[in-house]
């Protein structure tokens, strides 16, 4: 049997775990392939890197979504693309190769990042959207193995998780963008992924 790669696996848990009225919101604003090229040229100067972050380990390449309100750092060579998941919606996934996207297993050094964007009751209360994740994953088997509060750029609230299954580990990072939930799920190399995620930046929604 086909095993299911751990990153939608959680999506669907983040999914089928909100409220009745909660769906995952398609994203329309992404940087694909074809626009990658130019993608160094898109920086948000209204939202600049906190200065209180090493510097990168990678070259950098900017991703911006004006309609949700962020911005994101990864590295140069990767690929942007929109991947729908059930009904509900479209996830922004970056890889660090193409191959990846429907790998159960990455190999060494390969990661792969998706960010979502949800809608879900009650708006604005990160704390209690984080609790209902938790609860989903605690009772799916799931270890938190770390949860980090984070004060991310510009003052942005997030909590970063590290989480842990029988055959592989993800980091999640949770914030609230106006009436929204950002959710951003990598796995592989989570080193590089917690440095990509906590490189999440607001910027003005226009």
């Amino acid at each position: 049997m086909k095993q299911i790669p751990l990153l939608l696996t959680l999506i669907m848990l983040m999914t089928t775990a909100c409220a009745p009225t909660a769906t995952a919101m398609p994203v329309d604003s992404v940087i694909s392939p074809s626009t990658a090229a130019a993608a160094d040229t898109l920086v948000p100067t209204e939202a600049p890197v906190n200065p209180k972050l090493p510097a990168a380990s990678f070259e950098s390449v900017t991703y911006i979504n004006e309609e949700v309100g962020f911005a994101l750092d990864y590295p140069v060579g990767w690929t942007v693309t929109e991947t729908v998941v059930g009904d509900r919606g479209k996830q922004i996934q970056f890889l660090s190769a193409p191959e990846l996207a429907d790998m159960a297993i990455l190999p060494e050094n390969a990661a792969r990042l998706n960010a979502t964007v949800y809608q879900w009751d009650p708006k604005n209360d990160l704390a209690a959207y984080v609790a209902t994740r938790k609860t989903a994953w605690e009772s799916s088997g799931f270890t938190i193995v770390e949860e980090l509060p984070l004060v991310l750029d510009l003052g942005l609230n997030a909590v970063q998780f590290e989480l842990k299954t029988p055959d592989s580990s993800a980091v999640v990072l949770i914030t609230a963008l106006g009436d929204q939930y950002l959710v951003l799920t990598g796995e592989g190399n989570l080193p590089l992924v917690k440095e990509i995620v906590q490189r999440l930046r607001p910027i003005s929604v226009r």
